[in-house]
């Protein structure tokens, strides 16, 4: 499969603004978990230079992450965070609208489905193949339950226009606002087996999310 690249568009979109011409890589200070990289070298990819293959998202995943994270929340004693991540394998990339966008479906039943509906930003992030296990871990708890985010070994940093954390150990993340939403409605199912995927009929909410922002390393840049 051909690498997607979304052309016309600019990486940063506010409205009323200029689009960002901020190229500069990313500056940590933190000490790296001993096996999870710190990408030193993301940078501010414009869209029209943005370059993603799609299965990625069925082989190395997504993070989702959603909600209001500022520095020093994961402190102190547990409690449900503002913020939550999530990992996801199914989801889509493309234009409609004249707008490039990642669509994303999240069941009811997950916290993270509260904190997409409370605010209007989320993150989509890509790690490097030895993260995957992390990656599993935040895909098979909760985060009503417990801190996964820190039991993954990951770290949350404040994303660039959006409430939602990035990460520092992530090789992408899209930052993008929510433009559309519906949830399914299997009377419109043409295919009879997709109705397998829901025994408890806990339908996911379908959300679209225009693209602001795009940060990576070079592999992501066409």
């Amino acid at each position: 499969m051909k690498n997607f690249s979304i052309p016309g568009v600019f990486c940063e979109t506010k409205p009323s603004t200029e689009p960002s011409k901020d190229n500069s890589a990313t500056t940590l200070t933190r000490t790296p978990t001993p096996g999870y990289p710190i990408h030193m070298g993301l940078h501010t990819i414009a869209l029209d230079r943005f370059k993603f293959d799609p299965m990625i998202i069925k082989n190395r995943w997504l993070l989702l992450a959603a909600g209001d994270f500022k520095p020093g929340q994961a402190k102190g004693a547990f409690k449900p965070k503002p913020y939550n991540a999530m990992t996801i394998s199914w989801a889509s990339v493309g234009q409609i609208w004249n707008k490039p966008f990642f669509q994303i479906v999240v069941r009811p039943s997950r916290y993270t489905y509260g904190l997409l509906e409370k605010h209007d930003g989320f993150t989509l992030s890509v790690f490097p193949a030895a993260l995957k296990p992390a990656l599993n871990l935040l895909g098979s708890r909760s985060g009503r339950d417990g801190d996964k985010i820190a039991a993954s070994g990951l770290h949350p940093i404040a994303s660039k226009l959006v409430s939602a954390p990035s990460f520092e150990e992530a090789e992408l993340v899209v930052e993008c606002r929510k433009i559309y939403w519906q949830d399914i409605d299997p009377r419109h199912f043409l295919d009879p087996s997709v109705e397998e995927h829901y025994p408890k009929s806990d339908y996911h909410r379908l959300y679209f999310g225009e693209i602001l922002a795009v940060q990576g390393v070079d592999a992501y840049r066409a």
